[in-house]
């Protein structure tokens, strides 16, 4: 019991090393970019606290909707509560930000605990699978949604050849997922899980395949995938809220189409950023970079960067505890039943 509790444990003070750091990172830049302009740095501080209850006054309606999300590809007689679904999210989401590689880390962590309350391993590992492929997919059209919004009414030599890309990609990457997750490379993955089985006798290699056969169910049922874009679309839209909010505050308000073009092209950015965590610098850059598109100066669009930052490191060091003591629970609730099946 102790070996496994070590390792939520391990996980845990990284995350939390990793959330102060950040905000160390975070507060020394507005220090350092401000020094020589007092009065810019006296009116970012002032406002930061507002522009701060009002990223996070968005983000809470954003995890319900990604909670949502996956919610409704779960099949209806084993859905959990909305409130137990946007919990789950928000693990998954204090792992990306705080955790290296933590995008799959908590994926794997939430698909598990999902399959502790009730649903079957088949479906919580499948759902979660085609949960970030929707994700993935409505993301892309709601970046081809900020290419098109710059397009339109600027000087866009060479803009279009850009769109028209982007336009490409987005089509090859989105079929490119739908694609894989529909055939998976299974030998391969059942040899890795059958050499892990030798050493830990409760994984199943068999398992992949039928997680397989529960993504091939989920891509019949047309109606659910489109929900949970239409949850994911709506959630993006909120980020737009956010940004176009946060930097008027900040003293420098945008529209919401250009707000909408700063957050499509910032995410898609983001990505770039996978391995680290929370996309450290990365975010950070790509909002700099896609709001100067749109006219926003450097310095407004670092401070909204901030905000955003500080928003996520206040969210997720909560999230890593409380996924820690949910790990712990599921432990406790498994050792029980382990040794009541080991006395039979």
């Amino acid at each position: 019991m102790a070996e496994v509790e070590s390792a939520p444990g391990r996980w845990w003070r990284r995350g939390m090393w990793n959330g102060a750091l950040m905000a160390a990172i975070a507060l020394a830049a507005i220090l350092a970019l401000n020094h020589q302009e007092l009065p810019g740095l006296g009116r970012i501080l002032a406002d930061f606290p507002s522009a701060f209850a009002v990223s996070a006054a968005i983000h809470i309606p954003q995890i319900f909707m990604t909670g949502l999300a996956w919610r409704v590809l779960i099949p209806p007689a084993q859905r959990p509560g909305i409130g137990a679904m946007a919990r789950l999210r928000w693990y998954r989401e204090a792992a990306h930000a705080l955790l290296p590689a933590g995008a799959i880390l908590g994926q794997v962590a939430a698909a598990r605990l999902l399959a502790m309350r009730g649903v079957g391993a088949r479906i919580a590992g499948a759902t979660a699978t085609v949960d970030v492929t929707m994700e993935t997919v409505s993301q892309l059209f709601f970046t081809l949604t900020g290419i098109g919004l710059l397009l339109l009414g600027r000087d866009s030599q060479g803009m279009t050849g850009l769109a028209l890309g982007g336009l490409g990609m987005a089509c090859l990457g989105a079929g490119a997922l739908i694609a894989l997750s529909r055939r998976l490379p299974l030998g391969w993955m059942e040899r890795i899980l059958a050499r892990l089985a030798r050493r830990w006798p409760a994984i199943r290699p068999e398992a992949v395949r039928e997680v397989q056969d529960a993504i091939l169910e989920l891509h019949e049922r047309r109606g659910a995938l489109l929900a949970a874009m239409a949850w994911h679309t709506i959630s993006w839209v909120l980020g737009a809220v956010e940004i176009a909010l946060v930097l008027g505050l900040m003293g420098h308000p945008v529209s919401l189409a250009d707000a909408i073009v700063i957050e499509a092209l910032a995410q898609a950015l983001r990505n770039l950023g996978i391995l680290l965590p929370g996309a450290f610098a990365v975010q950070e850059g790509a909002i700099i970079g896609a709001a100067a598109l749109v006219g926003v100066p450097p310095g407004a669009a670092l401070a909204a960067a901030l905000v955003r930052r500080a928003r996520e490191v206040a969210f997720s060091l909560p999230g890593l505890l409380a996924w820690h003591r949910a790990e712990i629970g599921s432990m406790r609730v498994d050792r029980p039943a382990t040794a009541g099946k080991e006395s039979a």
